[in-house]
């Protein structure tokens, strides 16, 4: 038995939050509609011998059921944003893959700053976007400021602290790490108690 190529979405890996939205629509577009096929496809079809994975991706995890999400999915991967020293080497890998000069007063420092919330692949796009086949040529003259990074990095979609925050907290959910890190400090600050349930019935018995 096959499913018919017609009931699947095409880009189910971006649109997942809409399969799994909590809201319910009357929409005969909406692709909330696959979602009960989908699930008995996965189900009966999908194992360790099909070689088949399904790869569930969001920018929008708040339109989303989180509880759909980790009954859906099986595994979760974080990509994280790139940190200040990661951010810094990029700009510089970046610029010199596109045929740019850094130059030892070029503020490399200044552009990993101002681009914390912006993705890797936005920082290579307006590397991209700066260091034509005109502008290689002309650096000898007139080498690269800061100014024309600010501009076309400006246009690239950048993610605000709040938003970080709720990939985080799906992040935790979905995973269960914020459980372990509060176990591990806890652990660590002599307030885990070390055996759990075990060393409570000791204590008990002690009395």
């Amino acid at each position: 038995m096959r499913l018919k190529e017609s009931s699947l979405p095409r880009r189910k890996e971006r649109k997942v939050r809409r399969v799994v939205a909590r809201k319910k629509k009357s929409d005969p577009s909406d692709p909330k509609r696959i979602k009960k096929a989908m699930s008995k496809w996965r189900t009966k079809f999908i194992d360790d011998k099909t070689r088949i994975t399904i790869i569930g991706c969001t920018s929008q995890p708040e339109e989303g059921s989180k509880k759909e999400f980790k009954k859906f999915f099986d595994k979760q991967i974080y990509f994280p944003f790139p940190d200040y020293s990661t951010r810094r080497m990029m700009w510089r890998n970046f610029i010199e893959k596109y045929g740019g000069k850094v130059k030892h007063n070029f503020p490399l420092s200044t552009l990993a700053h101002i681009s914390d919330g912006y993705s890797a692949g936005s920082i290579l796009n307006t590397c991209e976007k700066v260091l034509t086949e005109y502008r290689v040529k002309q650096q000898d003259q007139r080498p690269l400021t800061l100014p024309e990074f600010i501009g076309p990095l400006s246009m690239r979609a950048a993610t605000d602290q709040e938003k970080y925050q709720e990939f985080l907290d799906l992040t935790d959910f979905l995973t269960g790490d914020k459980k372990r890190r509060e176990a591990l400090a806890a652990d660590l600050n002599g307030e885990g108690g070390g055996g759990g349930a075990k060393d409570k019935k000791k204590k008990k018995k002690g009395k």
